[in-house]
């Protein structure tokens, strides 16, 4: 990408739009600076594409000039190489002996003193609180100077909502990745395969990407679940094997530069019974229903209550959200639920799901959708069918 840089996702003009998009807010908010502890949020305004654990690390955006970058030495060193467009003199390291250490020193003092000195003792700082622990928030605040500073939790965050092209080439091309990298997980199971050489085949394809799509890191591993142990999502793979009879669902999420594509189907090990037809065909008009009220103008609610009504004449109901925005770092926005009236925006990307929680009966059916000008569409190509595997 720019400056020679291949491992920057984007231009860096992008980059400044953004940040001319969060300074809009910042303003309309009253502050002179902002304090950004969300990773995604950094990667989304700096192109930071590695992950930290517990180590500190802040940007700091004020009105008028290039933000700063604060984090550890042996990842300040290497910031460019991780995708960050910043030039070195606003990439800030801190000593390494701040990192996992038994003494007083804290790194978050160390940033708050730093975005003190730059901003002054009188400037509006905003924070994401939200991104602190309860023991860390303290020292950041203290260190700032201030008795309480502005809440800015969901500033960046609002700005994400609405996807550039780019961003949506990244997300249909990881909707190519976790088409592929499904396959790969329906293929291999049959009755008596392990739950894990499923799992196995799709975090491969995963890594892998297509022929033309480079794989990224699995922003999770996948979900499989089925069986007499099917009766909540979220669960991962367990010691056991397909067995005839069951159904199991796959829930899985490709990435490319940190944008995630989620997506679920669930396979039948044997041939598919009378009621678990009639469930996949209401979890269809769902999907279907909730594709279609998806456009500009409307609200999540209207989405919401449109597949419910969609499924009831096949005796189902769903009391949890529809789905909810998906981008960087996987969920990124609003639920469509029916209590949400959040309006839906042209290139917002959603994930659509729909899921029935019965012990033994677990359905799961999903898909990342983009909101166009005048609808909406499923960025999978992958069969929206329950998958009967042999026996």
């Amino acid at each position: 990408m720019s400056g020679g840089n291949i491992v920057q996702a984007f231009e860096t003009s992008e980059y400044r739009t953004r940040l001319d998009n969060v300074r809009t807010r910042m303003c309309s908010a009253g502050m002179d600076a902002l304090v950004v502890i969300s990773q995604a949020n950094q990667c989304y305004l700096l192109g930071y594409e590695s992950f930290s654990g517990d180590e500190p690390q802040a940007v700091l955006v004020t009105l008028d000039e290039d933000p700063y970058f604060i984090l550890r030495k042996m990842d300040a060193d290497a910031a460019a190489d991780a995708g960050c467009w910043l030039p070195p003199d606003r990439v800030v390291a801190y000593a390494e002996n701040y990192v996992a250490g038994s003494g007083e020193a804290s790194a978050w003092e160390l940033i708050g003193r730093f975005v003190k000195d730059k901003v002054g003792s009188f400037a509006l700082i905003g924070v994401e609180a939200s991104g602190m622990g309860v023991f860390n928030y303290p020292k950041l605040v203290g260190a700032l100077g201030v008795q309480e500073p502005l809440d800015a939790s969901d500033l960046v965050a609002a700005c994400r909502l609405v996807k550039s092209e780019r961003e949506l080439l990244y997300l249909s091309e990881a909707a190519a990745i976790a088409d592929r990298a499904m396959l790969a997980g329906i293929d291999e199971m049959a009755a008596g395969t392990r739950h894990c050489d499923a799992a196995a085949a799709i975090m491969s394809a995963l890594c892998a990407g297509t022929e033309t799509i480079p794989g990224g890191p699995p922003p999770s591993p996948p979900f499989i679940r089925g069986g007499k142990f099917a009766n909540a999502p979220h669960q991962f793979w367990i010691d056991d094997v397909f067995a005839l009879g069951h159904q199991y669902y796959l829930g899985i999420g490709a990435s490319r530069h940190r944008y995630v594509a989620p997506m679920t189907r669930t396979a039948h090990v044997g041939p598919i019974t009378p009621r678990r037809k009639n469930q996949h065909e209401g979890a269809l008009a769902g999907f279907h229903a909730a594709v279609d009220a998806l456009r500009p103008g409307a609200t999540c609610a209207d989405v919401a209550r449109a597949s419910q009504a969609a499924i009831r004449p096949y005796g189902l109901t769903k009391e949890s959200r529809l789905g909810y925005s998906v981008g960087l770092d996987w969920l990124d926005g609003p639920s469509l639920g029916t209590n949400n009236d959040t309006e839906i925006l042209a290139n917002m990307t959603f994930l659509i799901h729909l899921g029935f929680y019965e012990r033994g009966e677990l359905y799961m059916l999903s898909d990342t959708v983009r909101v166009a000008e005048n609808g909406s569409e499923a960025m999978s190509k992958l069969p929206r069918i329950l998958f009967e595997r042999s026996a």
